[in-house]
């Protein structure tokens, strides 16, 4: 029976050459050869036994019995043959009738192989969960019955077997084969589960007399892909308890800081140790631009550059960090070690980047390619815009890149050469389906920089005739015909996009806020925003409309409680620009006035700010 499509692949699982198939060779070999040499003449036989200078060897018979070799041999035929489930059967009858022998292992495995190879997986269960129960202390039987349920998804049978492999693998790599569990389950989609086989699993080896650090660390990262910071934080202390150089718990912590109390000092003491790992002092820095403590993060790179010169993507990372604080000679300087190193067809590991950055290493660039684009950028910030494009020019001087020529058609934008960068684009291969739509919104939102409205609405009405039900298109379409005025047609293009997806929560909060901010249907309004933020919780900018429309329905202190809360999660001027519309409206101009220069100086040319202070006659 095959597997359910929406569960893993059973033909990922590695499906090893059948030891038992050699010996049926040998003895099928050794059968026919016998039986040769028996139909020959005694003076034939002599001389094909004998050749000369070759010692005699003796023969080896197989252990196998008549009906066992023939029961075998038909099974052979019958898969051969495309018969998988004959051949199945065949094989699990012998192997249940041999469980005494070591022939019964051996033929067990086979009939799972069978069944894995017919991407049968009930019956490869089966026939691994009958060899482990025949077999207790094989440790391929438990190797084979975990992977075969996790391929099945079936995460309340794993810990058993899983824990049967932990305790026949040699104690010297227990640490290892624990500590590796979480990332062999990262497959299944239940993370909460996960963790609880993990912890099961692994219970023998997180208690006196058996405890391992590494069994704690393993039900750290567990806990934390399943959103546990309280049980990740108790798993980190125990382990540095444990072992305080492990590198797995100081991994935990970093990645717990600015969720739990305490995690950063567990790092750091780590790092005071003189064994410290350089994995965790990189991840630490990259944790601290993260978190935007770019000064802090620079000193912890500097010191890992200190001992490791050579590594490249750490001084990528550098000069990222450098670009962050506005030290842009020293940025370039950072560079240069990545910029004259042999070129290599690797990408680098994310981590502390600028946006741009994240991008290029999600689409496989190398590091000299991504140290050409920061150079890039270092020359836009310096206004040196021809320089800039050269840059990008050697980091795709095929122009195929979708990234880099994203990149560069924006700032022949911003030279005025909106044609040649609408070319640009345009000339782009398409690679797959999606491209061709991708290309379009790229296109839209060039013209829309270059304040072309107009074009942009033409340029994505034609990708929605072409691609009609992509929902994104006719959001951006939609947003256009808001942008020039066409309500109607905003609402229509939006609810058409709701129809293809009712739980599309961008169409969702965007009908919202329009009604909002049109003081029109704000019963409606506050209904579409509530599902949005519904679908999307903590969402700065669908909160940012719910307190909107709370402001257009005269509930001002809630309004403003509620754009607040939007505003600390993203500093966007638009938030800002609303914040400061109902201080304003309630009298407390100073601090209005201040949050209106706060988001002029984020973006001085927000659309939202422009027109509220042009609306409300302000003059900063």
């Amino acid at each position: 029976m095959p597997l359910p499509t929406d569960r893993p692949s059973l033909s990922l699982l590695p499906i090893p050459r059948s030891a038992l198939m050699v010996a049926l060779a040998a003895s099928a070999l050794l059968a026919s050869h016998a039986h040769a040499q028996a139909g020959r003449k005694p003076s034939e036989r002599k001389a094909a036994e004998a050749p000369a200078g070759a010692a005699s060897k003796p023969v080896e018979n197989s252990s196998m019995d008549g009906a066992l070799f023939y029961q075998v041999l038909i099974a052979e035929i019958e898969s051969n043959g495309g018969n998988a489930g004959p051949a199945y059967q065949l094989y699990l009858e012998a192997a249940r009738r041999q469980h005494t022998t070591s022939q019964g292992s051996q033929l067990y495995q086979r009939a799972v192989e069978i069944a894995l190879r017919a991407r049968a997986g009930e019956q490869a269960l089966a026939a691994a969960k009958a060899w482990r129960q025949a077999y207790p202390q094989s440790r391929e039987a438990s190797d084979y019955t975990a992977q075969i349920l996790i391929a099945l998804g079936r995460t309340n049978e794993l810990a058993a077997p899983l824990r049967t492999l932990i305790q026949q693998t040699p104690a010297p790599q227990q640490p290892q084969v624990i500590a590796g569990l979480p990332r062999s389950l990262q497959r299944l989609p239940d993370k909460q589960a996960v963790a609880r086989v993990v912890d099961d699993a692994t219970q023998p080896w997180r208690q006196p007399p058996l405890e391992l650090a590494e069994a704690w660390g393993a039900s750290g990262e567990a806990w934390l892909g399943a959103r546990q910071p309280d049980k990740v934080m108790a798993a980190a202390q125990r382990a540095l308890t444990l072992k305080p150089q492990l590198p797995l718990a100081g991994l935990l912590a970093v990645d717990l800081m600015g969720v739990q109390s305490g995690a950063e000092d567990l790092v750091k003491a780590q790092l005071a140790r003189p064994d410290a790992e350089p994995l965790v002092r990189l991840a630490y820095g990259r944790k601290l631009a993260s978190l935007k403590r770019y000064e802090e993060a620079a000193s912890q790179l500097d010191t890992l550059l200190a001992s490791q010169p050579s590594q490249t993507g750490i001084w990528l990372t550098l000069a990222a960090v450098r670009m962050e604080l506005g030290q842009l000679d020293k940025a370039e300087q950072a560079l240069k070690p990545v910029l004259e190193a042999p070129p290599a067809d690797t990408a680098v590991q994310e981590g502390g980047m600028p946006r741009m950055m994240s991008e290029a290493n999600s689409s496989g660039l190398t590091e000299q390619q991504q140290a050409q684009i920061l150079m890039a950028q270092i020359a836009e910030q310096r206004k040196q815009l021809p320089t800039a494009l050269d840059w990008l020019g050697r980091a795709d001087p095929d122009h195929q890149l979708m990234a880099i020529q994203n990149h560069r058609a924006r700032i022949l934008v911003r030279l005025g050469r909106v044609d040649e960068a609408r070319a640009t684009l345009r000339k782009l291969p398409e690679t797959e389906p999606r491209d061709a739509a991708v290309k379009i919104q790229a296109e839209a939102q060039l013209l829309r920089e270059a304040k072309r409205h107009k074009d942009a609405y033409e340029v994505l009405a034609e990708g929605v005739r072409r691609f009609p039900e992509d929902g994104d298109l006719l959001y951006d379409q939609a947003m256009m015909a808001d942008r020039l005025g066409r309500h109607d047609e905003m609402e229509r293009l939006l609810r058409k996009a709701l129809t293809l997806n009712a739980d599309n929560a961008n169409a969702l909060n965007a009908l919202g806020y329009s009604l909002a901010d049109r003081g029109v249907r704000l019963d409606e309004a506050r209904s579409l925003i509530d599902r949005a933020l519904t679908l999307r919780p903590g969402d700065p900018y669908i909160t940012d409309s719910l307190g909107w429309v709370m402001f257009r329905a005269g509930q001002t202190d809630d309004a403003l409680r509620t754009l607040k809360e939007a505003y600390a999660k993203r500093a966007d001027p638009e938030i800002g620009a609303h914040i400061g519309e109902v201080l304003w409206q309630m009298g407390r101009k100073e601090e209005a006035l201040q949050y209106f220069r706060e988001s002029r100086q984020g973006d001085p040319e927000n659309e939202a700010l422009v027109e509220t202070l042009k609306r409300l006659k302000i003059r900063l």
